[in-house]
């Protein structure tokens, strides 16, 4: 399998070791994700300011793809809803749709709609498919308490991002349990976490961050795990500028799946650049390794020693 990876700009500048993690664990499983150069940002900036200029980069994204004949792999939450976005409005408006294609055809693109765009999670829950993750996996966690947040843009509208069940998603849950991760039920896991109003409402918004670490520390997180970027960026970057003055003081570890899927695959942590999240301490990266257990194939063997 081979796929155009689309990371997004937040990504490769500000959550490198989410593409890079990503990277790692598709190579386990012989998937090819290729860069792009000339793929450019989806639009969503622009989404509430002009529609039109929203739509065309994340058509002309796909109009590259196209070309090279590829799929869209996408890690970023808004990107995946923006392109998505766009094809849904380009299926339902052909005049704005040969429009688009005009502005295109100045750099000798086309948008016909052949590229599909899928989220990694999809990638690794349908095409490469649970059972062939759990023939790979070299451990599995034992007793991990983790707090999923999904984020917005995956979910929500249900008709656009077409991911899962909106209300009890169910991929994410079970690529956790594939890894042994006990993936926590909690308030906040499909809610906001508050990072659309920073710089413009930055009250609203730690109020919304602090109602998240509350809930998940609340059911029992040892670590917490976005789905999304920005969520990431949230939980790893504006937590640690929260007031001192919060209920709760201690910062909640921020872990990718990808980081976490990948240790289970038998990935160093240094490839999965877990310590370049900025809430890990070495602390949490030997206890996230306690909580691994023994080697797959030995439970195996003990097993089957049981049952002779």
């Amino acid at each position: 399998m081979k796929y155009a990876f689309f990371q997004g700009c937040n990504i490769p500048i500000r959550i490198e070791q989410y593409a890079s993690a990503t990277r790692a664990i598709f190579n386990k499983f012989d998937v090819a994700l290729q860069i792009i150069p000339e793929f450019n940002c989806c639009g969503y900036p622009v989404r509430n300011v002009d529609e039109k200029a929203y739509i065309l980069p994340s058509v002309r994204n796909m109009a590259i793809a196209e070309r090279a004949e590829l799929d869209i792999l996408v890690i970023c939450n808004c990107c995946f809803a923006s392109l998505q976005k766009a094809r849904k409005v380009l299926s339902d408006n052909s005049q704005l749709r040969e429009e688009l294609n005009a502005i295109l055809a100045k750099e000798g693109l086309q948008y016909r709609g052949k590229t599909k765009v899928k989220h990694y999670l999809t990638v690794l829950h349908e095409d490469i498919g649970t059972d062939r993750i759990k023939s790979k996996l070299v451990n599995k966690f034992k007793d991990l308490r983790l707090a999923v947040i999904h984020g917005c843009h995956i979910l929500r509208p249900r008709e656009i991002t077409q991911f899962d069940d909106s209300f009890v998603p169910a991929i994410t849950e079970n690529l956790m349990k594939t890894a042994g991760i006990n993936n926590l039920d909690w308030q906040g896991k499909l809610e906001c976490c508050g990072a659309a109003l920073a710089g413009i409402n930055d009250e609203l918004s730690h109020s919304l961050l602090k109602d998240k670490i509350t809930g998940a520390l609340g059911a029992g997180a040892e670590f917490i795990s976005p789905i999304c970027s920005y969520c990431h960026l949230q939980f790893d970057t504006a937590q640690k500028n929260l007031p001192q003055d919060r209920e709760n003081k201690k910062l909640l570890p921020v872990l990718l799946y990808p980081q976490l899927l990948g240790l289970c695959l038998g990935i160093d942590e240094k490839t999965l650049g877990i310590a370049q999240n900025s809430t890990i301490e070495p602390e949490d990266i030997e206890r996230l390794k306690s909580l691994l257990g023994p080697p797959v194939e030995e439970k195996k063997r003990r097993r089957k020693k049981a049952t002779a």
